[in-house]
């Protein structure tokens, strides 16, 4: 059995990896990088494809088979975002002006092409997915083939969340011949999640107390209805000041409506709501000229690079009574919100905007930081591990604190493993 790593290798973005044995070949994800354009590097000879979960660095580069009628198998969750990111990857990449060979009639064929369900058979190969955590319908993906077994993680996390229960290790296949999984927080090990709660809504009644605008910037899918909803509740359970709170994000609110048809798959507290997603106090806007300032404002882009939050940076970052919080543990080098963060400026046009806005990292991230992927490890004892999904340093941190546990190895970008 072999496994080649395609993307996602030495690097956050891009994930795919393909397992082949003599009668199978299948790709674990089939995602693209933040920013790039949509691309054929991806192998197409393949029996089936498996998404872990919608967000497009794992699932982006689906439209590429179109023209296979490869099948692509996930959960039915997974599949509806999916669609819903994939519709808007090309009315973006239309507005930016990139000629691409795809269409929306394109994304309805990737959805006749999808199975949803939790296990299928290939030849010589049985392929069982498993709750991951992370976001709505993530899994985890289990292949027994040719006498071994491999678990890939994809993105994961094991700590419950508002919204989302962590990945059940005791559901998951022990000691495996190889596993595959993230190292995104390879070397990051982060508070406690009612700590970072906390912190969070001191920030916001902090700025609210100044009669400032709050700007958190988020992805459309789960981040958006976690933080919504998060802010939502603490102001009906008096943990936050009532105040102008908004949602910015045409996909952000068509996703959501994901969140209440498949509820069953939150946390109990949510499934005992009859639409858990429909705010009492966080109003949906259309347009950011409906904001009533002052106001917290949810909204995207999750990097800050484009959109209403890259317009709102702007616009508000100047003030000192405003705030700007970051709830990505990661933000790629060349964000906008990492310049407002470790320079104290942005750059408009080619000059220098001075930040005077309080900016703050609270890490409330889907992603298992260090001390659960090193759990994991300990819990599954697997015989190989590969990290991906992390820059290399955040892999070779890891790497050390594992080294005694597990053979372990930081592939690099197409190099081929033998199980």
């Amino acid at each position: 059995m072999k496994i080649t790593f395609h993307g996602g290798a030495r690097e956050v973005g891009g994930s795919c990896v393909v397992v082949k044995t003599d009668d199978a070949k299948i790709a674990l994800d089939y995602g693209i990088k933040v920013g790039e354009r949509l691309s054929e590097r991806l192998p197409k000879d393949l029996d089936m494809v498996i998404i872990s979960h919608a967000h497009l660095d794992h699932s982006g580069a689906l439209l590429s088979l179109v023209k296979t009628s490869t099948v692509v198998v996930g959960s039915e969750a997974t599949r509806e975002v999916t669609a819903d990111l994939l519709l808007d990857l090309i009315k973006v990449q239309r507005m930016n002006g990139n000629k691409i060979p795809y269409s929306y009639r394109d994304v309805d064929k990737i959805r006749s092409l999808w199975w949803a369900r939790d296990s299928v058979a290939l030849p010589g190969m049985e392929v069982r997915l498993y709750p991951a955590g992370h976001v709505l319908g993530a899994k985890m993906i289990g292949i027994r083939a040719e006498g071994k077994d491999i678990l890939y993680t994809g993105d994961f996390c094991l700590h419950n969340t508002d919204i989302l229960e962590g990945s059940d290790l005791e559901s998951l296949p022990k000691e495996p011949d190889a596993l595959i999984i993230e190292s995104t927080y390879g070397e990051k090990t982060r508070l406690n999640r009612s700590e970072l709660l906390e912190r969070l809504f001191t920030k916001i009644n902090e700025a609210i107390d100044r009669k400032g605008n709050v700007l958190i910037p988020v992805f459309a899918f789960h981040r958006s209805q976690e933080i919504a909803k998060r802010i939502d509740q603490a102001m009906q359970d008096g943990d936050l000041q009532n105040y102008n709170a908004y949602i910015i994000s045409k996909l952000a609110h068509k996703i959501t409506g994901h969140f209440n048809r498949y509820k069953e798959l939150l946390t109990e507290k949510i499934r005992e709501q009859e639409k858990p997603f429909n705010y009492e106090h966080v109003e949906h806007l259309r347009r950011m000229e409906q904001i009533a300032e002052p106001a917290i404002v949810i909204c995207t882009s999750g990097f800050g690079h484009a959109g209403a939050s890259y317009r709102l940076l702007k616009e508000w970052t100047p003030n000192e009574d405003n705030s700007v919080i970051i709830s990505s543990g990661y933000i790629p080098p060349e964000s906008p919100l990492t310049a407002a963060k470790e320079k104290g400026e942005l750059i408009e046009n080619g000059d220098k905007v001075p930040v005077k806005a309080n900016v703050e990292q609270i890490e409330l991230s889907g992603h298992a930081d260090q001390s659960e992927l090193i759990k994991l490890i300990k819990t599954l004892k697997p015989k190989q591990t590969f990290l991906v999904h992390g820059d290399l340093e955040q892999a070779q941190t890891l790497s050390k604190k594992i080294s005694h546990v597990t053979h372990v190895e930081i592939p690099e970008k197409k190099e081929r493993f033998v199980v």
